[in-house]
Formats: structure tokens, C-alpha cells, sequence
């Protein structure tokens, strides 16, 4: 777990300095907010309303596939020997839990080393990851829909609130998708604010890299393919406003909690904390 969290501070702090855009070239002075031209006043918009009944109609256009996708994932050609499944398994455990590591460290690593755009970069992650996850658990619960490897040749199972108490009845949306998009997307997010030249590189690293672990989860008879799909639109739009949100508003009471937070090292087992409100 702790070898998929460590490299995120890392990637992060590449990605951003490969040819930083002028405002954000300094990463230890505050990040400049965009308060001119159209700003949305809420979180959740019309927009994003008009979005998310396209991703619903998306994900509804793939379920008449997902029984004829999941006999196909779990073939012999496509399942392969022992080394191809452990690999798989090994890749699986990417999901919310090291992601959310990952963040909250590069949160870290940001106000331990007074960078402050590492330590912006890490809370907008968590931030997203945080609400994704929420989200996703919100919609899971009720719906209650059978994983492919209880009902293999039904995907239409559902047992409304199942979702609540039963692991096999967690299966709408994918969790490890939609955490995965939420990274990706806040993390290009924040590349685009502040290095847009590096857009063109970054999209396709990032949201190819979240497509792992929602391909390992239909291999593994786990989650169906429309499950997948919802996941990846609801992180991708979570990750998208956490961070489009942040950067066009003054920052709210809690960002300037976490970012007026220092950790000052005293000794070898002494520190102390300050907070200072900008």
C-alpha cells in the first residue's frame, strides 16, 4: 500500500514544474485566485446537471453489454495462467484507500516542506477523493446491485438498501474507478492551471493510469463494465469542480485551515503546530 502512495508528492511536484506557468512559478507563495469573468456561485451547476444525465445515459447504453462483457473478461483467453491473475490482483489494490494515502502525504509533504502549491495540489486530492468516495457510497448503498461473480448471467439484480450491509451488493458505481478519476482529474486540474503546456502529456498519463484499476475489477469478476463507467464519470466530474471550484473562488474558512497549518520541527521528538490565516 505504501509503495503506491509515495510517488504521488513526486508526480506531482514533475508535473507542475516541467515549465510552470509564470503566476504559479513560485511554489512557496500563495496561489493566485481567479475572481474576474464568470464564476459559478454554487458548487453544482445547471451544467453539471446536463453532464451527469449525459454520463447517465452513457452508462445505460452500456448495460445491455455487461453480461456479454463480463462472459468475455472471464474466458480462459482472456483470464490466462497464475502470473497474469496475481498480476492483476497486485494491480486491484490500487484503489481509494492508497489513493487517499497518497494525497493526504503530498498535503503533507507540502506544508512540512512550506511548498505551498504541493500542499494545494494534495488538499484539492483529498478533497476530491474525499467527496467521490462519499458520493459513490451514497448511490452503492441503495441501489444494491449484484457483483458479476454472484449473478454472472444476470446483471439486472438488484436489492434495494443491500448495498448498505452486503459487500456482494456493492457493485453500482465502481469505487476503485471513480477514485482513480477523481485523482486523475484533479491532479490534471491542477496542471492545467498552472502548467497548460503540459496538458497535452499529462491527460493521457493520468486518466490512462485510471483506467487500471476499473479494468482489473471486470477481470476479476468484480464489477461490471457500466459500473465502471459511472465511477470513472462521477470521480472525473468530482475531481474536476474540486479543483475549478478552488481556483476561482476566495479560498473558504477550511482551505485556509489546512494551508495556514506549518508543522515546525523542534528536536527529534518534538514539533509544534501553528496555524495563520490569510
Amino acid at each position: 500500500m505504501t509503495t503506491l502512495s509515495l510517488p504521488l508528492p513526486a508526480l506531482t511536484f514533475a508535473l507542475l514544474q516541467a515549465s510552470p506557468n509564470p503566476s504559479h512559478a513560485q511554489s512557496t507563495t500563495p496561489v493566485p485566485y481567479n475572481d474576474t469573468g464568470h464564476v459559478d456561485r454554487t458548487f453544482f451547476t445547471r451544467r453539471d446537471l446536463i453532464l451527469t444525465g449525459f454520463g447517465v445515459a452513457g452508462t445505460l447504453a452500456i448495460v445491455p453489454f455487461d453480461e456479454r462483457i463480463s462472459h468475455w473478461a472471464q474466458s480462459s483467453t482472456v483470464q490466462g495462467g497464475t502470473t497474469r491473475r496475481s498480476t492483476v490482483d497486485w494491480l486491484t489494490h490500487i484503489n481509494e484507500t492508497p489513493l487517499t494515502i497518497g494525497a493526504i502525504a503530498t498535503y503533507g509533504v507540502g506544508r512540512l516542506g512550506h511548498m505551498e502549491t504541493v500542499a494545494d495540489v494534495g488538499m484539492h486530492a483529498s478533497q476530491a477523493l474525499i467527496l467521490t468516495d462519499v458520493i459513490s457510497e451514497l448511490i452503492r448503498g441503495p441501489i444494491g446491485r449484484s457483483r458479476p461473480r454472484v449473478t454472472s448471467n444476470d446483471a439486472f439484480v438488484f436489492h434495494f438498501g443491500g448495498g448498505f450491509t452486503n459487500f456482494d451488493q456493492r457493485s453500482f458505481p465502481s469505487l476503485h474507478s471513480s477514485s482513480a478519476f477523481a485523482t486523475a482529474a484533479s491532479l490534471f486540474g491542477e496542471v492545467r492551471e498552472r502548467n497548460p503546456a503540459a496538458t497535452w502529456y499529462a491527460g493521457p498519463l493520468l486518466f490512462g493510469a485510471a483506467l487500471v484499476p476499473g479494468i482489473t475489477r471486470v477481470y476479476l469478476n468484480q464489477h461490471w463494465a457500466s459500473d465502471i463507467a459511472a465511477g470513472a464519470f462521477i470521480g472525473t466530474l468530482i475531481g474536476t469542480k474540486v479543483v475549478r471550484y478552488g481556483h476561482s473562488h476566495h479560498r473558504s474558512k477550511l482551505d485556509q485551515f489546512l494551508l495556514g497549518t506549518t508543522v515546525v520541527p523542534l528536536g527529534a521528538d518534538r514539533f509544534a503546530i501553528a496555524w495563520s490565516f490569510r
